[in-house]
C-alpha cells in the first residue's frame, strides 16, 4: 500500500503572509487537523490545529487586549509554523509513512512528488487503512469458519 492511495488529495494551502485568525478560521471551517504553506509554488511550512489553538490560548489568558488585537491582526503564519517539515513522496508505503511518524512522533507529512506538493497524509488515514484492514482481516476469518 502506497501513500499515495491514502493521502488526502490537493490540500488547501495558505502562504505565510496569511494572519494566525485567518489560518484558525480555515482550519475549523474546514475541519482540517494541518494547512500546508506554500509560497511561489513551493513548501515552506505547516501550521498544525494543535499550534494555532495553542497561540489563541496563552493570548486569551493573558487577557491583554493589546496582546488579543496583535493576534487577531498582526500575528503572521510565518511567526509560528513549523518551518521545513517532514515530508513523504506520494510513492512511499504507508509501513514507512507511519514509521517515519511514530520516529519523529509527528501526525501530519505533506506528500510529495517532483518536488511539489500533491497531497498531505495524516493519523486520520492512518485510522481509515487499519480499519480497512481490520474490515479485511474479519472478513476473512468469517470466510474461514464457514
Amino acid at each position: 500500500m502506497i501513500v499515495r492511495n491514502w493521502m488526502q488529495n490537493n490540500p488547501l494551502t495558505i502562504s505565510s503572509d496569511t494572519l494566525a485568525s485567518e489560518a484558525k478560521r480555515l482550519l475549523l471551517d474546514n475541519n482540517l487537523n494541518a494547512l500546508l504553506v506554500v509560497d511561489n509554488g513551493r513548501l515552506r511550512g505547516l501550521v498544525t490545529r494543535h499550534n494555532v489553538m495553542r497561540m489563541g490560548h496563552y493570548v486569551t489568558r493573558t487577557q491583554n487586549p493589546d496582546e488579543v488585537s496583535f493576534f487577531v491582526n498582526r500575528l503572521k503564519v510565518r511567526d509560528f509554523m513549523v518551518r521545513n517539515p517532514a515530508t513523504v513522496d506520494a510513492n512511499d508505503t504507508m509501513e514507512h509513512c507511519l514509521e517515519y511518524g511514530k520516529e519523529l512522533m509527528v501526525a501530519q507529512f505533506p506528500v510529495m512528488e517532483n518536488g511539489s506538493v500533491v497531497g498531505i497524509i495524516s493519523a486520520n488515514e492512518i485510522f481509515q487503512l487499519a480499519a480497512h484492514l481490520c474490515g479485511t482481516m474479519e472478513a476473512e476469518k468469517m470466510r474461514k469458519a464457514q
